[in-house]
């Protein structure tokens, strides 16, 4: 791969995945595996040449394995509610995720009508990125708050999208998609608000605002 300094994303179908353990389902689904290569280029304390130097690079590799349903649709076989946590679990930062999201989506509308694919219950396929970062995920746990897993939703205010004077192009910026007018969403106690699904299952990975990444109390 060569690196341009931007997010890179790739996903193929890829046979050479072990599925013998997947349990049968009434659906069919995806087995995704899933890598992401963080990237940082290496500090040095005196560096006169602004030339970009590939050997200064260092990266670490995060990989999951997720079975997702595929409903054998024209579009949206792979939610992008589900494609979004997968990200969130992966620790894709939010504002980076859109395009992989697409991208991820799209590939797999294409896999499941793919007419040697029609017949197949479990379509595998591997979907690698990597982010340029100046951060490695080890170096940064001490900051992380332990997520909110044990938080029920109750917990938190219940909001009409007209009571947030957000205007009718609330999105919701977990999922990426639009809030109607007059739906309930669940709101931080920083105010920004979401879809009560999309901030649980956030919530399950951070303790934070996806926003403005205000830190919910322990």
């Amino acid at each position: 791969m060569d690196y341009a300094g931007d997010d890179y994303c790739d996903a193929h179908q890829d046979e050479t995945l072990d599925t013998s353990s997947v349990e049968p389902t009434p659906y069919d689904q995806f087995f995704i595996k899933f890598e992401v290569e963080f990237i940082r280029e290496q500090e040095e304390e005196e560096d006169d040449d602004d030339e970009f130097d590939i050997s200064r690079l260092e990266s670490i590799i995060k990989t999951e394995i997720f079975h997702e349903r595929c409903d054998r649709l024209p579009h949206n076989n792979l939610s992008w509610h589900n494609v979004t946590r997968m990200l969130h679990i992966m620790e894709v930062p939010v504002h980076r995720q859109p395009m992989i999201l697409r991208q991820i989506c799209s590939f797999a509308d294409k896999i499941a009508n793919e007419p040697y694919n029609r017949n197949k219950k479990i379509l595998p396929m591997t979907v690698y990125f990597s982010l340029p970062v100046n951060y490695f995920i080890e170096e940064s746990r001490d900051e992380v708050i332990r997520p909110a897993n044990e938080l029920v939703e109750e917990d938190l205010e219940k909001v009409k999208i007209e009571e947030t004077e957000l205007g009718s192009d609330c999105v919701c910026v977990i999922c990426m998609e639009k809030m109607d007018v007059g739906s309930e969403a669940t709101k931080m106690p920083c105010s920004h608000v979401y879809h009560g699904n999309c901030l649980m299952n956030w919530l399950g990975v951070k303790r934070v605002c996806p926003t403005c990444r205000f830190v919910l109390p322990s």
